[in-house]
Protein backbone atom coordinates (compact mmCIF):
# COMPACT_ATOMS: atom_id res chain seq x y z
CA UNK A 1 0.00 0.00 0.00
CA UNK A 2 1.24 3.48 -1.07
CA UNK A 3 0.39 7.02 1.07
CA UNK A 4 -1.06 9.48 -0.46
CA UNK A 5 -0.47 13.27 -2.02
CA UNK A 6 -2.75 15.57 -3.67
CA UNK A 7 -0.85 15.28 -7.12
CA UNK A 8 -2.65 15.06 -10.13
CA UNK A 9 -3.61 11.39 -11.53
CA UNK A 10 -5.03 10.50 -14.61
CA UNK A 11 -5.02 6.71 -15.22
CA UNK A 12 -9.16 6.43 -15.19
CA UNK A 13 -9.29 3.38 -17.50
CA UNK A 14 -8.12 0.85 -15.15
CA UNK A 15 -10.60 1.77 -12.62
CA UNK A 16 -13.14 -0.37 -14.68
CA UNK A 17 -11.23 -3.00 -14.40
CA UNK A 18 -10.72 -2.76 -10.48
CA UNK A 19 -7.71 -3.63 -8.51
CA UNK A 20 -5.51 -6.74 -10.02
CA UNK A 21 -6.07 -9.20 -6.92
CA UNK A 22 -2.41 -10.91 -5.67
CA UNK A 23 -1.45 -13.72 -6.84
CA UNK A 24 -2.47 -17.00 -5.01
CA UNK A 25 1.33 -18.40 -4.98
CA UNK A 26 2.07 -15.57 -2.43
CA UNK A 27 1.47 -16.70 1.29
CA UNK A 28 -1.71 -16.50 2.75
CA UNK A 29 -0.44 -16.41 5.79
CA UNK A 30 -0.41 -13.48 8.42
CA UNK A 31 2.47 -11.38 10.04
CA UNK A 32 2.79 -11.46 13.93
CA UNK A 33 5.29 -8.23 14.23
CA UNK A 34 4.54 -5.08 15.93
CA UNK A 35 4.01 -2.42 14.24
CA UNK A 36 6.80 -0.65 11.84
CA UNK A 37 6.83 2.73 10.06
CA UNK A 38 7.72 2.20 6.54
CA UNK A 39 9.00 4.68 3.46
CA UNK A 40 5.61 3.34 1.72
CA UNK A 41 3.02 2.85 4.27
CA UNK A 42 2.30 1.83 7.73
CA UNK A 43 2.26 -2.13 9.08
CA UNK A 44 -0.87 -2.13 10.87
CA UNK A 45 -1.36 -5.54 12.46
CA UNK A 46 -3.07 -4.57 15.35
CA UNK A 47 -5.70 -2.52 13.65
CA UNK A 48 -9.30 -3.15 12.87
CA UNK A 49 -9.27 -7.02 13.23
CA UNK A 50 -12.31 -7.67 11.48
CA UNK A 51 -10.19 -6.27 8.16
CA UNK A 52 -8.86 -9.63 7.31
CA UNK A 53 -6.98 -11.45 4.46
CA UNK A 54 -9.83 -13.03 2.01
CA UNK A 55 -8.56 -15.73 -0.51
CA UNK A 56 -10.54 -16.58 -3.52
CA UNK A 57 -10.22 -19.84 -6.20
CA UNK A 58 -6.86 -18.69 -7.67
CA UNK A 59 -5.79 -15.07 -5.73
CA UNK A 60 -6.35 -13.19 -2.83
CA UNK A 61 -7.72 -10.05 -2.20
CA UNK A 62 -8.65 -8.09 1.24
CA UNK A 63 -12.08 -8.04 3.27
CA UNK A 64 -14.39 -6.53 6.39
CA UNK A 65 -16.20 -8.41 8.86
CA UNK A 66 -19.61 -6.52 8.59
CA UNK A 67 -21.78 -9.20 10.71
CA UNK A 68 -21.21 -12.63 12.71
CA UNK A 69 -20.37 -14.59 9.14
CA UNK A 70 -20.30 -12.22 6.66
CA UNK A 71 -17.27 -9.95 4.78
CA UNK A 72 -17.56 -7.36 2.85
CA UNK A 73 -15.02 -6.80 -0.53
CA UNK A 74 -14.81 -5.98 -3.79
CA UNK A 75 -16.76 -7.52 -6.57
CA UNK A 76 -13.61 -7.94 -8.94
CA UNK A 77 -12.46 -9.99 -6.08
CA UNK A 78 -15.07 -12.73 -7.93
CA UNK A 79 -14.53 -11.67 -11.40
CA UNK A 80 -18.45 -10.33 -10.62
CA UNK A 81 -19.78 -13.37 -10.22
CA UNK A 82 -21.79 -14.87 -7.78
CA UNK A 83 -21.37 -18.57 -7.13
CA UNK A 84 -22.69 -21.07 -4.59
CA UNK A 85 -21.31 -24.49 -4.20
CA UNK A 86 -22.32 -27.36 -1.99
CA UNK A 87 -20.64 -27.46 1.42
CA UNK A 88 -19.69 -30.98 0.91
CA UNK A 89 -16.92 -29.31 -1.98
CA UNK A 90 -14.14 -27.87 -1.51
CA UNK A 91 -14.63 -24.12 -0.55
CA UNK A 92 -14.62 -21.11 -2.37
CA UNK A 93 -11.85 -19.70 -0.38
CA UNK A 94 -11.30 -18.68 3.30
CA UNK A 95 -11.06 -15.70 5.47
CA UNK A 96 -8.28 -15.31 7.99
CA UNK A 97 -8.09 -12.64 10.80
CA UNK A 98 -4.96 -11.51 12.83
CA UNK A 99 -6.98 -10.72 16.55
CA UNK A 100 -5.42 -8.94 19.27
CA UNK A 101 -4.37 -11.69 21.17
CA UNK A 102 -1.72 -12.04 18.65
CA UNK A 103 -3.44 -15.05 17.23
CA UNK A 104 -5.33 -16.05 13.76
CA UNK A 105 -8.83 -16.78 13.05
CA UNK A 106 -9.80 -18.44 9.80
CA UNK A 107 -13.27 -19.47 8.40
CA UNK A 108 -13.75 -21.01 4.90
CA UNK A 109 -16.84 -20.00 2.79
CA UNK A 110 -18.97 -21.53 -0.01
CA UNK A 111 -21.23 -19.12 -0.93
CA UNK A 112 -20.18 -15.64 -2.78
CA UNK A 113 -22.63 -12.71 -4.22
CA UNK A 114 -21.56 -9.70 -6.79
CA UNK A 115 -24.27 -8.18 -8.71
CA UNK A 116 -22.00 -5.66 -9.81
CA UNK A 117 -20.61 -5.53 -13.96
CA UNK A 118 -17.38 -4.55 -15.23
CA UNK A 119 -18.38 -0.78 -16.25
CA UNK A 120 -20.34 -0.14 -12.81
CA UNK A 121 -17.47 1.42 -11.41
CA UNK A 122 -18.85 2.52 -8.29
CA UNK A 123 -21.20 -0.80 -7.50
CA UNK A 124 -17.95 -3.43 -7.00
CA UNK A 125 -18.95 -4.83 -4.46
CA UNK A 126 -19.45 -8.08 -3.22
CA UNK A 127 -20.15 -10.57 0.19
CA UNK A 128 -19.37 -13.90 1.22
CA UNK A 129 -21.05 -16.00 3.47
CA UNK A 130 -18.92 -17.86 5.88
CA UNK A 131 -19.12 -21.29 7.08
CA UNK A 132 -19.99 -20.56 10.44
CA UNK A 133 -20.15 -17.58 12.50
CA UNK A 134 -16.91 -15.77 14.03
CA UNK A 135 -17.45 -16.08 17.76
CA UNK A 136 -18.62 -12.49 19.50
CA UNK A 137 -15.73 -12.03 22.01
CA UNK A 138 -12.84 -12.83 18.86
CA UNK A 139 -14.07 -9.72 16.76
CA UNK A 140 -16.56 -7.11 16.54
CA UNK A 141 -17.64 -6.55 13.37
CA UNK A 142 -17.79 -3.16 11.06
CA UNK A 143 -20.62 -1.11 10.78
CA UNK A 144 -21.42 0.47 7.37
CA UNK A 145 -22.12 3.63 7.52
CA UNK A 146 -24.52 6.06 6.67
CA UNK A 147 -23.91 8.92 4.89
CA UNK A 148 -20.05 9.91 3.11
CA UNK A 149 -17.75 12.09 5.59
CA UNK A 150 -17.61 15.94 4.81
CA UNK A 151 -14.87 17.92 4.00
CA UNK A 152 -11.83 17.91 5.80
CA UNK A 153 -12.38 14.54 7.22
CA UNK A 154 -9.95 11.83 6.33
CA UNK A 155 -10.65 8.12 5.37
CA UNK A 156 -8.05 5.06 6.43
CA UNK A 157 -7.85 2.30 4.26
CA UNK A 158 -6.42 -0.97 5.10
CA UNK A 159 -4.74 -3.78 3.02
CA UNK A 160 -2.82 -7.28 2.53
CA UNK A 161 -1.55 -5.74 -1.03
CA UNK A 162 2.05 -5.63 -2.05
CA UNK A 163 3.59 -1.88 -1.24
CA UNK A 164 6.21 0.20 -2.94
CA UNK A 165 5.80 2.72 -5.33
CA UNK A 166 5.43 0.59 -7.96
CA UNK A 167 3.71 -1.90 -5.89
CA UNK A 168 6.95 -4.16 -6.43
CA UNK A 169 7.83 -5.34 -2.99
CA UNK A 170 6.11 -7.57 -1.12
CA UNK A 171 6.07 -9.61 2.40
CA UNK A 172 8.70 -12.32 2.25
CA UNK A 173 6.68 -14.16 4.71
CA UNK A 174 3.42 -13.98 6.44
CA UNK A 175 1.73 -10.67 5.20
CA UNK A 176 1.59 -7.61 6.93
CA UNK A 177 -1.56 -5.39 6.92
CA UNK A 178 -0.85 -1.96 6.02
CA UNK A 179 -2.92 1.67 6.46
CA UNK A 180 -2.83 5.10 4.23
CA UNK A 181 -5.04 8.10 5.15
CA UNK A 182 -6.68 10.26 2.77
CA UNK A 183 -8.09 13.65 3.05
CA UNK A 184 -11.79 14.30 1.75
CA UNK A 185 -12.68 15.73 -0.46
CA UNK A 186 -10.92 13.53 -2.22
CA UNK A 187 -9.66 15.07 -5.96
CA UNK A 188 -7.19 12.74 -8.07
CA UNK A 189 -4.44 11.20 -5.79
CA UNK A 190 -1.37 9.46 -6.38
CA UNK A 191 -1.90 5.97 -6.43
CA UNK A 192 -2.90 4.92 -3.18
CA UNK A 193 -3.35 0.67 -3.21
CA UNK A 194 -1.41 -2.17 -4.63
CA UNK A 195 -2.71 -5.58 -5.78
CA UNK A 196 -4.37 -7.37 -2.85
CA UNK A 197 -5.33 -4.66 -1.21
CA UNK A 198 -8.76 -5.05 -3.27
CA UNK A 199 -11.65 -5.15 -1.44
CA UNK A 200 -10.15 -3.39 1.98
CA UNK A 201 -12.22 -1.18 3.74
CA UNK A 202 -11.74 3.01 4.08
CA UNK A 203 -12.86 3.28 7.54
CA UNK A 204 -13.76 6.57 8.21
CA UNK A 205 -10.88 7.96 10.59
CA UNK A 206 -11.41 6.83 14.27
CA UNK A 207 -14.00 4.66 13.57
CA UNK A 208 -15.41 1.31 12.59
CA UNK A 209 -17.72 2.95 10.09
CA UNK A 210 -17.02 1.66 6.58
CA UNK A 211 -17.97 4.11 3.95
CA UNK A 212 -16.32 2.39 0.68
CA UNK A 213 -14.13 -0.38 0.10
CA UNK A 214 -11.00 -0.52 -2.46
CA UNK A 215 -11.93 -0.76 -6.31
CA UNK A 216 -8.26 -0.65 -7.89
CA UNK A 217 -4.34 -0.57 -7.63
CA UNK A 218 -2.61 2.41 -8.75
CA UNK A 219 -5.95 4.54 -8.15
CA UNK A 220 -6.79 6.79 -5.34
CA UNK A 221 -10.09 7.31 -3.11
CA UNK A 222 -11.77 8.66 -6.28
CA UNK A 223 -12.33 5.25 -7.59
CA UNK A 224 -14.20 2.77 -4.84
CA UNK A 225 -16.88 0.61 -4.37
CA UNK A 226 -19.36 3.63 -2.73
CA UNK A 227 -20.75 1.78 0.60
CA UNK A 228 -22.62 4.43 1.68
CA UNK A 229 -24.59 4.76 -1.79
CA UNK A 230 -24.91 1.23 -2.12
CA UNK A 231 -25.99 0.62 1.16
CA UNK A 232 -29.08 -1.39 0.69
CA UNK A 233 -28.56 -3.95 -1.43
CA UNK A 234 -25.67 -4.77 1.23
CA UNK A 235 -27.84 -4.73 3.57
CA UNK A 236 -30.21 -7.06 2.34
CA UNK A 237 -26.77 -9.47 0.92
CA UNK A 238 -25.81 -9.24 4.80
CA UNK A 239 -29.30 -10.14 6.27
CA UNK A 240 -29.54 -13.38 3.49
CA UNK A 241 -25.95 -13.83 4.72
CA UNK A 242 -26.08 -13.81 8.87
CA UNK A 243 -29.17 -16.20 8.09
CA UNK A 244 -27.01 -18.82 6.18
CA UNK A 245 -28.91 -18.05 3.23
CA UNK A 246 -26.78 -15.63 0.55
CA UNK A 247 -28.47 -16.74 -2.81
CA UNK A 248 -26.31 -16.87 -6.20
CA UNK A 249 -28.76 -15.03 -7.72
Amino acid sequence: MLKTSSLLFGFALFALAGCAPGSIEESDELADDEQDELRDGVIADNEHPEAGLLTTEKSYCTGTLIGRRTVLTAAHCFKFKSKVVADTEAPLGKFTMALSNGTVYSVPYHRQRADAWIIQVGFDIGVAQLDWDVPSDLVTPAELATEWPEDGDTLTVYGYGRFGEDCDQKDAGPKHKRKAIVEIPYGFYEPVTCPGDSGGPYFWTGTNQIVAVVKGDGLGAEWVGNAVKHRDWIIEQLEASEKGELQAD
